[in-house]
């Protein structure tokens, strides 16, 4: 087993290291020594394993994939039997430690589809060539929503769409795949679903056939407008769940209170913050959450802006390199891998920072690497180590 010294990127191995102490640092702040030794725990078996997928020949990488994704169903599978949590169960309590299979799922996703991909070579606009893509991600998503836990789930689509795009999929294809859900999501409100219709119309009366363009808003329209049928048809806190989910300022003190004490926290930061554990809406309890979904929320307000815009830059610098590394590998499966968990790695932080900026609905996603979460952490460094892979050899 031999290793490249020279292709090792030290630069990924150090940019992940100095998250992963901005995380650590920033637990202790919200959550105090009691969660800072629980996500401590994690560090080292997330170092050993993102060294042991650094080192082993990818082959064998390759050679797991199908029983790492089988025995990811599996465990997702379970854990709707044997698994805990409170309303929900995601997580096998092993002790005093808590493990969520959702969270290995976005690997074991991620293998398979870039396998598959890179064996099919070719990918076409039709049924026949998407069938096999659609049902390696919808299975273990459909077990996921099941949990419930509707936001991990929604984390396997961006590698989907990222990974057909970098095989060739025209971006109109792959907005059209995904545009009867997304007109069902935006239609659950009319100032939504209004603009969403509007920029559609002219993105396919532009880009397509008359007939098809007419064909691609009916679809739309029809799902659409199954939102309110099914909106009326749910009990009263699921209705004021999703309305708040699009108008959090609808319920203040209910379900937008998250949403309205995480701005407050941002904004009181303002330049330069209020100082390490001197956080006042966090040390007050107005920031639920904060050492896990709402953690940049307390980073923001101790460290103001420049220290928002400092961690930001650093998970930028991040995702650019995996992306060059994606960018420059001649293997077409390891490409696919890094485009894979590169929008993965993106889409978590551009939904948690949108989602505390009031941008986007309030979900339950974390901050990779900083968030309060042992599967989460352990997650992100798996796939660094696999990226660090992918850049040390050629294969």
């Amino acid at each position: 087993m031999s290793v490249n010294r020279r292709q090792f990127d030290i630069t990924l191995f150090v940019l992940t290291l100095v998250l992963v102490t901005i995380g650590l640092i920033a637990i202790y702040s919200t959550g105090g020594i009691r969660y800072l030794f629980r996500q401590a725990i994690f560090v080292p078996i997330g170092l050993a394993g993102l060294v042991i997928l650094f080192l082993i020949p990818r082959r064998i990488i390759y050679g797991l994939t199908e029983p790492l994704y089988v025995l990811t169903l599996l465990l997702l599978l379970a854990v709707l039997f044997f698994g805990t949590g409170p309303g929900a169960r995601r997580w096998f309590q092993i002790g005093s430690i808590s493990l969520q299979p959702s969270e290995f799922a976005k690997i074991a996703v991620t293998l398979m589809l870039a396998k598959y991909l890179s064996y099919k070579r070719e990918i076409k606009p039709n049924f026949a060539s998407l069938a096999g893509p659609i049902l390696i991600m919808v299975i273990p998503l459909l077990l996921i929503l099941v949990e419930p836990d509707l936001s991990t789930a929604l984390c396997l689509i961006p590698p989907f769409a990222a990974m057909l795009y970098w095989q060739g999929l025209r971006p109109l294809h792959i907005l059209l795949l995904f545009t009867p859900f997304l007109s069902f999501a935006a239609g659950f409100s009319l100032y939504l679903w209004i603009p969403f219709f509007i920029l559609l119309a002219i993105i396919v009366f532009v880009r397509m056939r008359f007939f098809r363009a007419i064909a691609a808003l009916a679809t739309s329209t029809v799902f659409g407008l199954l939102s309110p049928v099914v909106l009326s048809m749910l009990k009263d806190y699921q209705r004021t769940r999703i309305i708040s989910f699009f108008a959090p300022w609808f319920d203040p003190h209910g379900m937008g209170w998250n949403a309205i004490q995480s701005q407050i926290a941002i904004g009181s930061g303002r330049l330069f913050g209020k100082g390490f554990l001197h956080g006042t809406q966090k040390r007050l309890g107005f920031l639920p959450n904060r050492h896990t979904d709402f953690i940049f929320s307390a980073i923001a307000e101790e460290t103001g802006f420049i220290g928002s815009l400092l961690l930001l830059i650093v998970i930028g610098i991040l995702i650019r390199r995996i992306l060059l590394i994606a960018y420059n590998s001649r293997d077409q499966n390891a490409s696919l891998i890094a485009i894979g968990f590169a929008s993965i790695l993106g889409y978590q932080t551009f939904v948690n920072i949108g989602m505390l900026l009031g941008l986007l609905p309030i979900t339950g996603i974390t901050l990779p690497f900083i968030s309060y979460g042992g599967s989460s952490l352990l997650t992100c460094c798996l796939m660094i180590g696999i990226i660090l892979n992918i850049s040390a050899r050629p294969e």
